[in-house]
């Protein structure tokens, strides 16, 4: 229960602000996935509820905007990644990072399993989003254009990357490297993050300044995650009903891959100042940022 001081004729008295479960609209920047998982235990098993929190999960999509909603106050709470928050903060869009669930960011490019063994002997033609900040991050520092990469449109599809064991693709931990392995596929994932490109991922953001609720949130969505790492399967359950795509196996591989992302090195849940100035600088060194906005408050210390 939150508090709100109120004065009346001198005298100081509380009200609640609330007086029953605290009602959180969560916004997903991507379809019902494993990546969302500790989210979803938080529901099912309870820990929102338990800690004062109503949780609705409001399934994304391509280009959802997940922290234009937030700001525009259509939700309370919103997914995105550490490049895309300091990006549209930019902007001035006022939002905060409160939690990453992915220390390792989750992206990368995948690869057939006799192709690159690395960034640098990347040749060919890749299928990446054209101007993502990924992209120009990759492009510049392997010299691509110099190299003669073919970067072709990615259109959401491993089809492509099936027909062809020259070609090669953007890929997330938590979706594509299980899909092609399902369909028969021997494949290599190259970990965005041993390029240098390492943004924290799947952060859940709040508004800035944060609402009052924000800390007990948090505490209850890290104790939802560790749920979640121990026994998944309850959460991918739902998560197979919401998206039929997602099937039980499909979820296994899934889950399996993605535990080393959601840890990392700093442990379930950390930020660190260095990693927040590591990606600032980047980014800023790419000419993607350059209002001047405050790097100081755009993430959380608790």
């Amino acid at each position: 229960m939150f508090w709100l001081l109120a004065c009346t004729g001198g005298e100081v008295e509380t009200t609640p602000e609330w007086t029953g479960p605290i009602p959180i609209r969560l916004a997903l920047n991507w379809f019902p996935e494993a990546e969302f998982g500790g989210f979803y235990e938080g529901v099912l098993g309870g820990h929102y509820e338990r800690a004062g929190f109503e949780v609705e999960i409001i399934p994304g999509g391509p280009g959802a905007p997940t922290l234009q909603l937030l700001r525009t106050d259509q939700v309370e709470a919103a997914i995105t990644a550490a490049d895309d928050l300091l990006l549209k903060r930019d902007k001035r869009l006022m939002v905060t990072a409160a939690w990453p669930a992915f220390q390792l960011a989750p992206n990368g490019v995948m690869v057939h399993a006799g192709g690159a063994g690395s960034f640098e002997d990347l040749e060919g033609t890749i299928a990446i989003e054209p101007g993502s900040p990924m992209e120009t991050y990759l492009a510049q520092r392997y010299g691509w254009d110099d190299k003669g990469v073919n970067r072709v449109p990615y259109s959401g599809s491993i089809g492509p990357f099936l027909a062809d064991e020259a070609f090669a693709q953007q890929a997330f931990i938590t979706s594509e490297p299980c899909i092609a392995e399902a369909k028969g596929a021997e494949v290599r994932f190259l970990r965005a993050a041993d390029a240098g490109w390492n943004p924290y991922g799947s952060i859940l953001a709040v508004t800035q300044p944060p609402p009052p609720w924000t800390e007990d949130f948090v505490k209850a969505t890290h104790t939802a995650w560790e749920a979640y790492i121990a026994d998944p399967s309850r959460a991918n359950a739902r998560i197979s009903e919401l998206n039929p795509d997602m099937t039980p196996a499909l979820l296994e591989c899934i889950t399996k891959k993605q535990e080393p992302f959601l840890v990392g090195t700093d442990g379930l849940g950390a930020m660190t100042e260095v990693r927040w100035r590591q990606m600032h600088d980047t980014l800023e060194g790419m000419g993607l940022l350059g209002n001047g906005y405050p790097l100081e408050d755009a993430w959380l210390k608790f």
